[in-house]
């Protein structure tokens, strides 16, 4: 059994009986039902694989070995990798931002746009993007960052949301503020800390979501 370690993700433990998780545990036949692939999700959150030969009973590990080549053990990797995929998308979600407003926010746009958050960059783990599936275009980003970037004299660090936006008409420098490291006028930033109420969140959102088509 080894451990899949994740980057930036943690279970959503909600949504692992859609997935087909039966007291923390999948189980699916591989490659031609040669194998039966097992993941389990301790307690903890911690995540375990397994793939048995159906014939023999014996645990098959050749797919984990990095330098094991050949068209066999090739098979088993693929249908493996494209197993575990399907898990991390569909059960884990991003553990670096944890506010409140930013995980209902989170979650709105899964459910109204069906996007999912892209970690661009190694060495800012605290940031990711939404981008649309049409024009491949961000409408938004996330981050985490002291309110001092955004001209506040406090080093406190919050969750900010950068949107598509008009910021000459609509920065206040209270709760929306102009794009910070974004195109200062046609950026807006809005911290997720309750300055703004969530259903104005969401409507600016719905706009940077409109405006992110050319």
């Amino acid at each position: 059994m080894a451990e899949i370690k994740l980057k930036n993700k943690a279970v959503n433990f909600d949504r692992l009986k859609n997935f087909g998780f039966v007291d923390g545990r999948y189980e699916k036949n591989i490659c031609g039902d040669q194998f039966k692939l097992t993941l389990t999700v301790a307690q903890d959150g911690r995540i375990f694989s397994s793939v048995t030969d159906n014939l023999s009973g014996e645990e098959y590990v050749l797919h984990l070995v990095e330098n094991s080549v050949g068209s066999y053990v090739g098979a088993v990797r693929a249908d493996y990798d494209a197993v575990v995929s399907d898990f991390i998308e569909a059960c884990c979600e991003s553990n670096i931002f944890r506010g409140e407003l930013t995980r209902r926010l989170i979650e709105y746009v899964r459910e109204t746009y069906g996007g999912e958050l892209e970690f661009l960059w190694e060495n800012l783990p605290d940031a990711a993007i939404w981008r649309r599936n049409d024009t491949q275009k961000w409408y938004g980003v996330l981050m985490v960052i002291p309110e001092r970037k955004l001209g506040i004299d406090s080093e406190k660090i919050v969750d900010v949301v950068n949107l598509r936006g008009d910021a000459v008409a609509l920065a206040d420098g209270v709760k929306i503020f102009p794009g910070w490291h974004m195109n200062k006028k046609s950026w807006i930033t809005l911290k997720l800390d309750g300055s703004a109420e969530f259903e104005e969140i969401c409507r600016c959102l719905d706009e940077s979501f409109s405006r992110a088509v050319k």
